[in-house]
């Protein structure tokens, strides 16, 4: 079936997420597909071991950059480099990094804020 000029196998093309972990290509309401929201944004992955990859560096995965040296302060944004970080902080066994000891501060204040858990 045609629509507007897209085949529909264009459009199932579409409906596919990719996992941000490990690369593969998931249907959103497939039963198997794993859901976790962090900073407001949901992710979707292929199965729980991606998402537990996730969980325990969330910076990377989030960054943009993924090069496994740069984490994002969840206060300001800023990257930060893990090798040698300003500041960092433990919470619930994941390694937070933060530019500043304000940014780490305030994420200590409230966590819950910046991580949603």
């Amino acid at each position: 079936m045609t629509w507007h000029g897209t085949s529909t196998a264009v459009n199932e093309r579409e409906a596919m997420i990719r996992d941000i972990v490990c690369g593969m290509d998931i249907e959103e309401d497939d039963s198997r597909t794993v859901v976790k929201t962090f900073l407001d944004k949901t992710y979707y992955f292929c199965s729980a071991e991606c998402m537990l990859t996730f969980i325990k560096d969330p910076g990377y995965f989030t960054s943009g950059t993924n090069d496994g040296e740069t984490a994002i302060d969840l206060v300001c944004g800023m990257n930060v480099d893990k090798n040698s970080p300003p500041y960092f902080v433990e919470y619930k066994g994941i390694r937070f990094y933060f530019c500043s000891h304000a940014c780490r501060e305030q994420f200590e204040s409230s966590p819950k804020q910046y991580v949603g858990a």
